[in-house]
């Protein structure tokens, strides 16, 4: 069975090439707000890249307890909308407190957007009790600090990127998998789950933790304020949205049709939608 007789997955699968291989998130927002990152990587202090570093790892930690326990698990649309407007309500709060409120604007949108990642694998038709399914979703935020947006190594990037996490990946389900027969338990617990997941979460926030820090030296600048602060959070949750369903749909059709039929049609989509050489 090829995805070339069915035209309609052939059309989700151009999409998700479309979403995975999009401007990185960094340089959308700094387009819109006008501002440069190196600016405000350079007002940054030492100790505000340590805040940083220690709210991302909170924030994904909690992502991991805290953000599937609110959704049923039945297929149903995702409310993109409104997670987007919590965003930007928590960004306006760090936007107006600037340095002051990383501290706590990062761990509350890292599960805001963690539980708008898991409402988009569901509305793909994943099981989010699964482990493994919640597990992808916290990959998701490994997916955004691409250098690079139309070139031969986007394609390798995302690819590269769910590589290098495969066999931290599998362990980490694996050890799930047995604390959830143990204990009857369907939720991730990043107290119990063992050191697996610790190194995927710090594997993650590794990547993670670069374009939070980027994020963070713009939103923490004190003239850009509460407005400023609620755009940059609105546009960096609509980009991890983007790779969420972009994602999710990618591996909705590797179980249909094979991932390496699909990764095959992906480089020929990208290859076919990349600007002519100069």
């Amino acid at each position: 069975m090829s995805i070339k007789e069915h035209t309609q997955d052939l059309q989700a699968l151009e999409t998700a090439v479309k979403l995975l291989t999009d401007t990185p998130v960094m340089i959308k927002i700094t387009n819109v707000v006008g501002s440069t990152i190196e600016a405000g990587l350079k007002a940054l202090p030492q100790k505000g890249r340590d805040v940083i570093q220690s709210a991302t790892h909170k924030g994904l930690h909690k992502a991991v307890e805290i953000a599937g326990k609110t959704l049923e698990a039945k297929t149903q649309q995702a409310s993109s909308k409104t997670h987007l407007l919590a965003a930007a309500t928590t960004g306006a709060i760090g936007g107006f407190f600037g340095f002051a409120g990383l501290a706590v604007e990062i761990p509350a949108t890292t599960v805001l957007m963690m539980r708008s990642i898991l409402d988009i694998a569901r509305s793909e038709g994943h099981d989010i009790t699964d482990s493994k399914v919640q597990l992808e979703c916290l990959s998701v935020f490994s997916h955004g600090s691409e250098s690079s947006d139309a070139d031969d190594k986007t394609d390798a990037s995302y690819y590269a990127s769910r590589a290098a996490l495969a066999e931290v990946m599998t362990e980490a389900a694996r050890s799930l998998s047995k604390i959830a027969a143990d204990r009857a338990a369907k939720n991730l617990s990043a107290k119990t789950a063992g050191k697996w997941v610790a190194q995927l979460i710090d594997a993650i926030a590794t990547r993670f933790g670069i374009v939070i820090t980027e994020k963070a030296a713009l939103q923490a600048a004190p003239f850009l304020g509460a407005f400023t602060g609620a755009t940059v959070n609105s546009l960096f949750m609509d980009f991890y949205q983007d790779k969420a369903r972009g994602h999710f749909t990618v591996l909705r059709l590797e179980e249909k049709y094979g991932m390496e039929a699909i990764r095959s049609e992906f480089e020929q989509i990208r290859r076919a939608m990349a600007p002519p050489a100069r």
